[in-house]
């Protein structure tokens, strides 16, 4: 992509006008753009709710008000996003929506893609919570609008949209998807990231740090990654520089459970990295031999962490060997030169 995006709507209908070259797939994400403006909850809210509006059918295909293939998938049919803006599922969370499914039924479809590699399967672009409660309630099917013709960037793109929109994407699922899409090369760099997302460059740089912590950091980020934004995941990238994994550790789980806010995180780093400033600087001692005559031959010098070092000159070689023959007897070396 060349074009630098203003915001993520703009930013995945100008990705897919790039990349499709027919116009019917130009004119399908065009209605869902048009679809997101009248649903600010998301794409896939139901666009009429007045008496007497179409619902959805226990027929395994209907077609939708606008144009769009509502079916009937089979679950076991249906397979996860490899591309997906969310990685981390709260079991909680899968739960509550499950007795929601249970009580109320399926209110709102996902949306799903053909499985390229196995026919009659199908990718879900969007829904995996509710796959999962659906799944947990008992049900073997899941309602999903059906797009064709999309790519691995689509499935991501359509993912984050929607993840962003109902404001419940974490920085840590943002990382994990945002690596992956940079080792398997569907993007080469992080300013394509920017693009893809309408992200600056210092908030998916930060973003893609979080990896750089240790995994027992990361798997306590893991058990509510939302409660923890980019900003307090930042600052403990830097925090565990100084002080190790394990008090990371434990300012992660204090951050998670006490809610400290990300300027409080940055307070507890800054003392950690003053504290680490003031270390006392080592204390060393120094003493001169001399001959007899007051002449200077050289120093000893002893610091507190248990160094010595000797250093004299000494002309006469004898003297020179019979010093050398002390030392090393001293310490029990061989009189071979090394």
């Amino acid at each position: 992509m060349t074009t630098k995006l203003k915001s993520l709507k703009a930013g995945m209908l100008a990705g897919m006008a790039a990349e499709k070259t027919k116009s019917d797939a130009v004119d399908r994400f065009a209605r869902a753009e048009a679809a997101l403006s009248e649903r600010p909850n998301g794409l896939l809210q139901a666009q009429n709710t007045t008496p007497g509006a179409r619902t959805f059918s226990a027929e395994s295909e209907v077609q939708s008000m606008d144009g769009r293939v509502l079916v009937r998938i089979p679950i076991a049919q249906l397979h996860d996003n490899p591309f997906n803006a969310r990685r981390i599922y709260d079991p909680a969370v899968v739960q509550e929506r499950a007795a929601s499914i249970a009580t109320h039924g399926q209110k709102t479809p996902g949306l799903a893609a053909p499985d390229p590699a196995r026919p009659g399967h199908y990718i879900l672009i969007d829904g995996h919570y509710r796959k999962r409660a659906l799944a947990s309630a008992g049900k073997l099917e899941m309602e999903c609008f059906v797009e064709t013709d999309l790519s691995d960037l689509d499935f991501y793109r359509l993912s984050f949209l929607l993840n962003e929109q109902r404001s419940d994407q974490s920085a840590l699922d943002n990382a994990i998807a945002w690596r992956q899409l940079l080792d398997e090369g569907k993007v080469q760099k992080e300013e394509e990231i920017c693009e893809l997302t309408g992200m600056s460059a210092g908030t998916v740089n930060k973003t893609l740090a979080l990896l750089k912590l240790p995994e027992s950091v990361i798997a306590v980020m893991r058990e509510r990654p939302s409660a923890i934004g980019i900003a307090a995941g930042y600052e403990l990238t830097l925090y565990f520089k100084l002080a190790g994994e394990d008090r990371t550790r434990e300012l992660a789980a204090r951050v998670m459970n006490d809610g400290l806010s990300s300027r409080e995180v940055e307070a507890i780093r800054k003392q950690a990295q003053e504290g680490k400033a003031r270390k006392v600087k080592e204390i060393s001692r120094q003493y001169k031999i001399r001959t007899d005559g007051g002449q200077l031959l050289g120093t000893i010098k002893e610091w507190d962490s248990g160094r010595v070092m000797l250093d004299v000159q000494i002309t006469d070689r004898n003297a020179r060997e019979d010093l050398l023959e002390v030392l090393k007897a001293r310490f029990g070396l061989d009189k071979t030169l090394l």
